[in-house]
């Protein structure tokens, strides 16, 4: 028998042998073995459990209770298939962030067809916007809309022509200051029956726009910095992706600070209206970093980007939040968190090589039949074919039937193989005998 006696130093108290020191130490063994902890954490299980602890009346019979409310809560699931479907039930009832889709057969514009809805249905507030604000969003709307992308080209050949030593910023700025006067008057003098469409953007806004505290786009909730003072939650932070990404450009960070709807006239195609965000960003240069190792973004709040493109489409934009630091040294910048928007995901558009598909993933299969030959593999397409074709096909194998060599030397060798086990037979018998 060996006893083992194992010395403890003084210096080492009894706290430390408890699970808490050791936890660390299996938990990268345990990331390595389990994946990723939200396909195996209790946190489902824990809350279905809550709530049915919720459902308890009376104590004494504590399983009682959770039966009863369980067939409740069933029955009346149950019941609410046979409403009208204008009673709002569970089972159709909006998602929280529900925006909604366009028909397909809508004639509008893309700008026109943004799936969208405001925080409140009668909270829009009409109001009458400045004619320098109004041009640049009207300008901005004419620049972001795909169907106006071939006048937006043609306007920069004119410009290079008649001015051809100009540079980017100088071409930013004709667009910004002579695009939408140019569009306006070459689309209304235009006899182009492909450009009556766009004589709806070229007509200009209306005067008076609708201001909304809060707005549902991209499966996102927004709120302006005003509705969203004194809440707990942050909902009026908006990134949008740069138009190319290089040492000087990437993302935009900013704040939102009115949500706008402009609206056109329709001309019988029905409402045209173009949500628009009013923002205030902070400075892509020296008011933005990103971790290189980490890919954390940080930016500081007080720099602000002076720039006189305030405006943004409502479906350009994406939902972050900032943290500030709590230490000291970081007190000046703020951490930025990007959110996952409601009920939309983002697919892969390319299907992965033949090479990299592993034994996990699954892909439909494409509707051809591999008939394998004796040398090598036919792809052969299914064909529907009718009746009459069919008793055809029949006929001409019949007519083309051949028996194949490799058949009969296999009934050969299967004959002659028979012949030697028979004889092996024999000798085991007479063997036997003997």
């Amino acid at each position: 028998m060996i006893i083992l006696f194992i010395l403890i130093p003084s210096e080492i108290p009894p706290g430390f042998f408890d699970s808490m020191e050791h936890l660390v130490v299996h938990l990268a063994r345990e990331a390595l073995v389990g994946g990723p902890v939200q396909y195996r954490w209790m946190y489902l299980y824990e809350r279905r459990l809550g709530s049915l602890k919720r459902t308890v009346r009376n104590k004494a019979k504590v399983e009682g209770s959770i039966v009863e409310a369980y067939l409740v809560n069933e029955l009346s699931t149950y019941c609410s298939l046979y409403f009208e479907p204008t009673v709002e039930t569970r089972l159709n009832r909006e998602s929280r962030n529900f925006t909604p889709q366009c028909e397909s057969s809508d004639q509008r514009l893309s700008v026109f067809k943004t799936s969208c809805r405001s925080l409140y249905d009668k909270a829009g507030r009409h109001c009458q916007l400045e004619d320098e604000d109004m041009h640049k969003a009207h300008t901005y709307i004419l620049l972001n809309c795909e169907e106006v992308s071939p006048f937006t080209c043609m306007f920069t050949e004119m410009v290079r022509c008649n001015e051809p030593y100009i540079d980017e910023a100088g071409l930013d700025r004709r667009r910004n200051e002579q695009f939408a006067d140019w569009f306006e008057s070459y689309v209304m003098s235009s006899t182009d029956p492909t450009t009556d469409r766009l004589k709806v953007l070229a007509s200009r806004p209306l005067r008076f726009v609708c201001r909304h505290p809060g707005f549902f786009v991209n499966g996102y909730k927004f709120h302006t910095q005003t509705h969203g003072t004194g809440r707990t939650t942050h909902n009026s932070g908006v990134c949008v992706r740069g138009s190319c990404y290089s040492e000087y450009e990437s993302d935009y960070y900013g704040l939102l600070d009115e949500v706008l709807e402009i609206e056109y006239h329709g001309y019988g195609l029905g409402r045209c209206v173009v949500p628009l965000f009013r923002c205030t960003w902070f400075d892509t240069v020296n008011g933005v970093r990103v971790d290189p190792k980490h890919n954390l973004v940080d930016i500081k709040p007080k720099s602000r980007l002076r720039s006189d493109d305030p405006f943004i489409l409502a479906s350009q934009a994406e939902q972050v939040y900032y943290v500030p630091y709590p230490s000291k040294s970081l007190k000046d910048w703020w951490s930025v968190v990007k959110t996952k928007p409601r009920g939309v995901y983002e697919l892969a558009s390319e299907v992965p090589s033949d090479e990299n598909v592993g034994d996990e993933q699954f892909f439909q299969e494409n509707d051809i039949i591999t008939a394998v030959g004796r040398n090598e593999d036919v792809d052969e397409p299914i064909c529907l074919v009718t009746e009459e074709e069919d008793m055809e096909i029949a006929d001409d194998h019949h007519d083309n039937w051949h028996v194949d060599e490799s058949s009969d030397e296999e009934e050969e060798f299967q004959e002659s193989n028979g012949d030697s086990e028979d004889e092996e037979l024999d000798l085991l018998d007479h063997s036997s005998d003997d």
